[in-house]
């Protein structure tokens, strides 16, 4: 009987050289970033993209360490730092990209970010480091358009956003987009049905907790990496998907409320009216 694949996906945002007190915890330092990607390195770690881990779940192998490294929006510190350096590793790298900054100066098209919270020397990717990026390894998918909360958006909305982002990237790029990252970790019913619809494979949330060939995959868990991760946090993360005993308790319970995505809805609704 062979083990069950567990794989980490680390989530990842910005890199910046020096931390400063607005910004917010998931940017994270380059010299923090390159002292976890040594360690993956050192412990025989390969990184892969998603579609890559989804083949290895149908094919079960068990004799490699294989781990995933997302980031999310589309920062220009990703091409200066993480490019290089997970070049030098010889790791892929999956970028959930927000199509409506690319190659604009800000993130202002991106309403739902806080600029009080943002790197204040970084700005989107261009198209050309962009393909740059998907030529050296990096899967380029969707993170929407302009990274609103899909949980709160009307169809129209909805189908807007993660259908035309898909359809940007694709022909910018000239490859498929089958993976979806919710901004924000938010997502309801009707985005799940509308990213199924549109021909993603899986869509990414921000739920703690490895990936197994168990997982639903429109739910996928991933690790948020950020300034306050310590060595041992980082490795706990990495080896068991939870900070703590109760942070696992807690994804348990979410898991068995929200298996089914119309009770999420209700549940949700419930307590936003009051419970009288």
């Amino acid at each position: 009987m062979t083990n069950q694949i567990k794989i980490p996906v680390l989530m990842y945002h910005a890199l910046v050289e020096k931390r400063t007190a607005q910004l917010n915890r998931v940017h994270i330092t380059v010299e923090l970033f390159k002292q976890q990607m040594e360690w993956l390195a050192a412990k025989g770690y390969q990184a892969v993209t998603i579609d890559d881990m989804l083949k290895n779940f149908t094919a079960k192998k068990t004799t490699q360490k294989y781990c995933v490294i997302t980031f999310d929006d589309g920062y220009l510190s990703l091409y200066k730092y993480a490019l290089p350096l997970l070049k030098q590793y010889e790791f892929a790298a999956t970028l959930y990209l927000s199509t409506a900054a690319v190659g604009e100066n800000d993130f202002k098209n991106l309403p739902g970010l806080n600029p009080k919270t943002l790197p204040l020397n970084d700005k989107p990717l261009s198209w050309d480091e962009i393909k740059e990026m998907s030529n050296n390894g990096w899967a380029i998918e969707s993170h929407s358009v302009s990274h609103a909360d899909n949980s709160q958006l009307s169809a129209t909305q909805l189908v807007h956003e993660i259908t035309e982002s898909k359809k940007i990237i694709e022909q910018q790029l000239q490859k498929p987009v089958l993976h979806y990252a919710f901004p924000f970790g938010k997502y309801n019913a009707a985005s799940l049905k509308i990213i199924k619809d549109a021909g993603y494979k899986t869509a990414a949330t921000v739920h703690a907790g490895l990936c197994t060939s168990k997982n639903n995959l429109y739910r996928l868990p991933r690790l948020e990496m950020n300034a306050d991760d310590s060595v041992s946090s980082f490795i706990k993360k990495i080896e068991t998907g939870f900070i703590s005993p109760k942070e696992k308790l807690r994804s348990s319970a979410r898991n068995i409320l929200f298996s089914n995505p119309k009770v999420k809805d209700l549940s949700k609704r419930i307590f936003k009216k009051g419970i009288n």
